[in-house]
């Protein structure tokens, strides 16, 4: 989940911390985890995903263990990361489409989650 929500905030190319501190309220949300937790979780997370020649993985074992709301829930929060910046870029969406097929998301869930994220942030 980490190394998925790290993809989605430097999808953009560009580091904004607004977009990690989502990632971290995403995880503290998700996993109830203390800060120091979160900040090992996001360390092994980046270190992963910079040596990671593809999500295929990550994408193995989420499809493994996450029950169809609990991925709607994760795309729910991808789509809170790409947009805390106040902007969705082409890139981050294109990747959280790519994601969400990874996922075995319907299309509608990949619009439903990103209505419900967008008019969040609003």
């Amino acid at each position: 989940m980490a190394v998925l929500l790290l993809e989605c905030a430097r999808a953009d190319f560009a580091n904004e911390p607004v977009e990690v501190e989502a990632v971290r309220q995403a995880l503290q949300a998700q996993l109830g985890m203390a800060a120091s937790q979160i900040d090992a979780l996001m360390s092994a997370a980046v270190e992963t995903a910079s040596t990671a020649v593809s999500l295929h993985g990550p994408i193995a074992r989420l499809n493994a263990e996450l029950s169809p709301d609990s991925k709607r829930e994760l795309m729910h929060w991808l789509w809170r990361v790409a947009c805390a910046d106040g902007r969705i870029d082409a890139h981050e969406e294109h990747l959280l489409r790519k994601l969400a097929d990874l996922l075995h998301l319907p299309h509608s869930d990949f619009i439903r989650t990103k209505l419900s994220a967008t008019q969040n942030e609003v």
